[in-house]
């Protein structure tokens, strides 16, 4: 990707950012003053972005950090009580937009519906009410299986105002990964409705799992939006018939709030712990002070709530008394720029997006955005994974006009926002980091722990602990120290990214660290090969793929099989796969005809852990006719160098369209 600089702040953006005022709150000269105390004090960064934020705290904390027990097992706003509702809705009560619409809603169907402050505070206090009223207390584990309704935020919000913990499940989940991660956090109820739609689909959301979950012995209560009745299902009509006066539960400032499973396809899914005090002081931090969010602003993000994108933009938007966007269904159906339309109505000022769908928006017709006035943009936020050059670009150039910036971040589920940033007050490169976060001691280090050199590619580590860093695993410490602060050495958190800072000091990502390719003894990661097949141009825009969900339930090599088979015979000639899921196959047995492979897979992927020859032909078949494959990065992870890819599936090269996600 190109090195030079393509955008510089504006000396009024400098001066007007919340950036520059918390640099005086804080009596701080400038963005490198502020890196450079925080890596010697992060206790006094966390407590200086609390109080400028003015978080609220039913008891004040005596002490803002505590690493007595380790660096991993650092304690934050030590016998403080809060509550993320008390920060995100109770704070706003006595001002003047408390009156106004804090949620724009739209099915995919067209149809709007909205929610003011204070009705949404009215709503959740019914809805937690009806929870205490069913047996549910402090520490009860009660997940949502829901689509971006309205009432999924309702449901959010009021599960924590009573001081139980939410547990958020992606809408596209079958049955068995909805099934698994109930058992691990041991739920008692779940949130869930009738139906959804995607791309004009109806979604039978509740028939998914309702057969099944009968196998959750914890599960007490299904809160149900439909009209499907049972024995422990209760409607969400009920839910009017009474008081809508609720106080809200105080929490010790480090009880877990929040349990978001990682979505990795091999191995028990990980339940990362977001506490009260933890999400509200990052999002405060970088999205707030560092992406400048302020309360006029207006958010679109379409992530699902089941992911740690979901639970950010429902903390940024309410924490700030902003307004939210909300929509049903997929960012280009019923209308291809749908999500551009959004922004337009709306008038959006702040939207967070994923390289994917710049991907996808970019191949459009450019005569199409002719008559949008996307001008009401003024800071766009993007990650989830590496940028090419070409994607963003589109974004800067054709969206942005140039203007607009583009604050890219990486970070992840563990950690409950970014690690890296860019900062408003220094210029850009395409696709880059220009700032660490401070407070999160980043840097890049080598197989043994020792600091890389300008422009060489290592792990992505933490030094230190952070106020927004999952507080272990849900029940499994022992995995946690293993998987996060034992990879390399002790006390040093390896992220699984792999990472390079050049001399002017700007951050890039290169995939995955369990996803790299040996090509002659050289590290490669995915988006290097990604940015070279782009640039080739004999990769195709359009072809009728499909994405997810194929393959998400079915385990037992036969309904795998059929599974996949049922999509071919749909029409689509390309299906989203990840047959090795992290990586984690044991790469030093693959034999030169890949036979071994297949032998060598983790146990709960049965794809390649089958002795089913028959069943491993006749999806190598579906592979070369007709079926493309689009390649998860985790594929690649699995083949020890290139040599050994081409030997184990040459069509892919020669047959198919590879794409590297």
């Amino acid at each position: 990707m190109s090195k030079e600089i393509i955008w510089k702040p504006s000396k009024d953006l400098v001066e007007n950012s919340k950036l520059t005022k918390f640099l005086n709150f804080s009596k701080i000269q400038d963005y490198n003053e502020l890196e450079k105390k925080s890596l010697t004090d992060p206790g006094w960064l966390w407590d200086s972005v609390i109080k400028f934020s003015d978080l609220k705290f039913f008891k004040p904390y005596s002490k803002i950090i505590d690493e007595s027990k380790g660096i991993p097992w650092t304690r934050w706003c030590v016998d403080g009580k809060t509550n993320i509702v008390l920060n995100c809705i109770d704070r706003h009560k006595d001002k003047d937009f408390f009156k106004e619409t804090f949620i724009f809603s739209e099915r995919e169907d067209g149809t709007e519906t909205s929610i003011t402050y204070e009705e949404f505070n009215k709503r959740i206090s019914k809805v937690g009410n009806t929870l205490k009223n069913n047996g549910f207390k402090k520490g009860d584990v009660i997940a949502l299986y829901m689509p971006q309704f309205i009432e999924t935020y309702i449901a959010y919000f009021s599960i924590l105002k009573i001081g139980c913990i939410v547990l958020p499940l992606f809408s596209g989940y079958g049955s068995k990964a909805v099934i698994e991660r109930l058992n691990i956090a041991k739920a008692k109820g779940i949130f869930t409705v009738e139906k959804t739609f995607r791309k004009a689909k109806e979604i039978r959301m509740f028939d998914q799992i309702k057969g099944d979950l009968d196998q959750v012995k914890s599960l007490e209560k299904i809160f149900l939006l439909g009209n499907d009745k049972g024995k422990k299902i209760f409607n969400w009509e009920n839910f009017d018939n009474v008081s809508d006066k609720l106080k809200t539960e105080e929490m010790n400032a480090e009880d877990p709030a929040i349990i978001h499973f990682t979505s990795g396809t091999t191995g028990k899914p990980k339940g990362c712990v977001y506490t009260h005090i933890g999400l509200v002081t990052k999002m405060a931090f970088d999205e707030g002070i560092l992406a400048d969010f302020k309360q006029t602003d207006v958010h679109l993000c379409m992530a699902d709530m089941g992911w740690m994108v979901g639970s950010k933009s429902a903390t940024i938007a309410s924490s700030h008394g902003a307004k939210m966007i909300i929509a049903e269904g997929v960012p280009d159906f019923p209308d291809e720029l749908r999500f551009w339309k959004l922004i337009e109505k709306y008038k959006v000022t702040w939207t967070e997006l994923s390289p994917a769908l710049i991907r996808n928006q970019m191949t459009k017709d450019k005569k199409l955005f002719e008559n949008l006035d996307l001008s009401s943009l003024r800071i766009i936020c993007t990650g989830g994974e590496p940028w090419t050059e070409k994607p963003w670009k589109w974004l800067f150039e054709f969206i942005g006009k140039s203007k607009v910036p583009i604050m890219n971040s990486a970070g992840g589920t563990e950690v409950s926002g970014s690690i890296l940033h860019c900062c408003l007050h220094r210029p850009f490169k395409v696709g880059s980091f220009n700032a660490p976060i401070p407070g999160m001691s980043a840097d890049i280090v080598d197989s043994k722990g020792q600091k890389v050199s300008a422009d060489q590619m290592g792990e992505l580590v933490m030094r230190k602990s952070s106020i927004g860093l999952t507080k272990s695993l849900w029940n499994d410490d022992e995995r946690y120290i293993q998987n996060y602060w034992k990879v390399i050495k002790n006390d040093l958190w390896v992220h699984g990214d792999l990472a390079s800072k050049d001399k002017d000091g700007h951050w890039y990502l290169h995939g995955r660290s369990d996803d790299t390719i040996k090509v002659s003894g050289k590290r490669i990661g995915p988006s290097e090969l990604e940015s070279i097949i782009v640039k080739s141009g004999k990769v195709k825009d359009k072809i009728p793929a499909y994405a997810n969900g194929w393959y998400t339930v079915e385990r037992d090599p036969k309904q795998f099989a059929e599974a996949a088979q049922r999509v071919v015979d749909k029409g689509y000639i390309g299906m989203k796969f990840d047959p090795f899921g992290n990586g984690d196959l044991d790469r030093e047995s693959i034999s030169d005809d890949g036979s071994e492979a297949r032998n060598s897979s983790p146990s709960d992927v049965k794809f390649f852990g089958t002795d089913d020859d028959a069943h491993d032909k006749n999806f190598i078949a579906m592979l070369k006719n007709p079926v493309n494959l689009f390649l998860m990065k985790g594929f690649c992870g699995a083949i020890k160098d290139m040599g050994r890819f081409y030997k184990f599936f040459p069509h892919l090269i020669n047959e198919t369209i590879v794409i590297l996600l």
